[in-house]
């Protein structure tokens, strides 16, 4: 049976919501409803009214934008009622299930000012500008997927570690226990807890998983290989496939760890060089004697034993080359980022990765002075 997901929209400019509504309904199987904006008890009406006529929300964050607008309240407090509500009655009604709650405007640069408002963070699913809102169909439609297969999983008590991760039994002792205690002591919280936190601190924070880039460093292969296809289909057991993995491409780092150490005997991933790496895929692989090609150094580059990307530029990066940026990490899973020399000189991408360690930033300057 097909899925069908079902968003409602609530924004003050009709012309604009229905110009999006077009563009994510390209995707298949997700429809938009526009409704215009209401007072604050008839959308809560209409809400608790017609849970089942929805999957998900999507809020103008200025609703009250237009002079006609009926909005009395913000989109952050409408947005807090309906988490609340999930939880707790009103007047003896509350949902029956947690949905996905998107937060939109046409103010540039909307979301960079919102990134570290962590109320807003802790409601909304997602926080864009509108023209971006417009591109995320697919995202849309899996986050609401996982919904409601979060809810089901809750209802029929089959909430887990490994159905909130997608792991089997004998994959779960082999992945950071720290990050198994502490999905194990959230699992029976409200989806949308469940969901960010997978998002936020696992998906999005390299570590226990990594991206098809930081793969490819790992072993060694350039991206554009023409055998890198298959190469990936060897790695299908490292494979994440817990919530939101049709969106999200990420391999468990442990498992890929595992896989290594099961094919290549006597030899640790993390300590060979790029050619060693090839060297040993070709030896086991006799079909990939051609068609995979080394990754080649970026500027200011001497490593070869790749492990990471560079979080501005994306191309492969040994740790030892990297500058280390100042970021926050939260759980012992998570690993640093590192940005290449390239990135560190010109900046392109310093609204993404904000600062070096202080440490680094006198590393660098002695870049400028050989330069000189």
């Amino acid at each position: 049976m097909i899925n069908r997901i079902n968003y409602l929209y609530y924004d003050d400019t009709i012309d604009t919501a229905i110009t999006i509504k077009d563009s994510l309904e390209d995707t298949d199987n997700l429809f938009i409803t526009v409704r215009d904006v209401e007072s604050w008890k008839e959308i809560v009406q209409y809400l608790l009214g017609n849970e089942l006529e929805f999957d998900g929300l999507i809020l103008d964050w200025k609703l009250d934008g237009e002079d006609t607008s009926n909005a009395d309240f913000s989109s952050e407090a409408l947005a807090e009622q309906c988490r609340r509500l999930v939880s707790h009655k009103l007047k003896k009604k509350k949902f029956s299930k947690d949905f996905p709650i998107i937060l939109c405007s046409a103010q540039p640069g909307f979301h960079n000012a919102h990134s570290s408002d962590t109320t807003s963070l802790d409601l909304f699913d997602l926080i864009l500008e509108k023209d971006k809102l417009a591109e995320k169909g697919s995202f849309l439609k899996e986050l609401a997927s996982c919904y409601q297969l979060l809810e089901n999983l809750k209802r029929n008590g089959q909430r887990s570690v490994n159905s909130i991760l997608g792991l089997d039994s004998s994959q779960e002792k082999d992945i950071s226990q720290d990050l198994v205690k502490k999905v194990t002591s959230i699992k029976d919280r409200d989806s949308h807890e469940i969901v960010r936190f997978v998002k936020n601190e696992v998906i999005n924070k390299k570590g226990a998983l990594i991206d098809e880039a930081v793969l490819a460093a790992r072993l060694g292969v350039d991206i554009e290989s023409p055998k890198w296809d298959e190469l990936k289909n060897k790695l299908s057991s490292c494979k994440y496939m817990g919530t939101l993995y049709n969106y999200y491409n990420r391999w468990w780092a442990d498992l890929v760890d595992i896989w290594w150490e099961t094919n290549f005997e006597d030899s640790t991933l993390r300590y060979l060089e790029a050619t060693e790496r090839i060297e040993k895929l070709k030896t086991k692989y006799p079909e990939f004697s051609e068609g995979l090609n080394k990754i080649s150094l970026s500027e200011g580059s001497i490593e070869e034993d790749f492990w990471t990307v560079c979080y501005g530029l994306q191309v492969p990066l040994s740790e030892s080359d990297g500058f280390e940026v100042d970021m926050h990490l939260h759980y012992s899973w998570q690993e640093k980022e590192y940005i290449c020399l390239e990135e560190a000189k010109n900046e392109d991408n310093k609204e993404k990765w904000k600062k070096l360690q202080e440490f680094e930033e006198d590393r660098l300057s002695k870049y400028y002075e050989d330069s000189e």
